[in-house]
């Protein structure tokens, strides 16, 4: 969390945009409750889209669920708990969508697995425990691959394709931050190089886990 704040000040340092916390603060309450919003309604389209049989009161019920959910104030606070929830949420209803049940896969379903992956890679900008949202796709990319044992139709190779560009944007969601942080402070005109630059894999998001929270010993 520490690290998400640190660097969407350095972005907004970089595009110009002067810090001026008392708007800050109140445009990202604003964001974060119209995100929080947003899952909600999505939400009910995904528990909707994954059922066998329509039940508008159940998915009324994971919706409302949701909104009294153990995340509690951190999905309206100026956080990137409800955007990533939200981008988590319309991956997965775009990829429930991408299915194609037991037959081939059309070209427009594997643009949504695609878009999936895409979402998620967002998703994962936001809060880096959004890369397992990645295996859904580790799961379509195996089972794919298992159904070209005997034949190499060109459906599955198209989804085989899709499947392994979602993955990619998944992975970039992951390691983007990672590179912004490390060419920030590990750079060579930095003065002050932290002693997370020098570890074999240099990860800001375990030294801000271990530095400020102690969660790493």
């Amino acid at each position: 969390m520490a690290s998400e704040k640190i660097l969407t000040g350095t972005a907004l340092e970089r595009a110009g945009i002067p810090l001026c916390n008392g708007l800050e603060g109140f445009i990202a309450i604003l964001i974060a409750h119209a995100a929080h919003l947003l899952s909600v309604l999505v939400l009910f389209s995904l528990t909707s889209a994954v059922l066998s049989e329509p039940s508008p009161w159940l998915a009324f019920t994971s919706a409302s669920l949701h909104i009294i959910s153990p995340a509690g104030l951190f999905l309206s606070a100026p956080y990137a708990e409800s955007s990533c929830a939200l981008l988590s949420f319309v991956g997965c209803l775009l990829f429930t969508k991408s299915l194609g049940g037991n037959g081939p896969t059309t070209a427009s379903q594997d643009m949504l697995v695609l878009l999936s992956g895409v979402s998620f890679g967002i998703a994962t900008t936001f809060r880096s425990n959004g890369i397992l949202n990645g295996l859904l796709l580790l799961e379509e990319a195996f089972r794919t691959s298992w159904s070209l044992k005997h034949s190499f139709p060109i459906s599955s190779l198209r989804r085989l394709l899709a499947t392994g560009l979602g993955g990619m944007s998944v992975a970039v969601g992951f390691l983007l931050p990672q590179y912004i942080a490390y060419t920030e402070y590990c750079g060579k005109g930095n003065v002050t190089t932290r002693t997370w630059c020098k570890r074999t894999l240099p990860s800001i998001y375990t030294f801000v886990q271990d530095h400020y929270w102690y969660v790493f010993y």
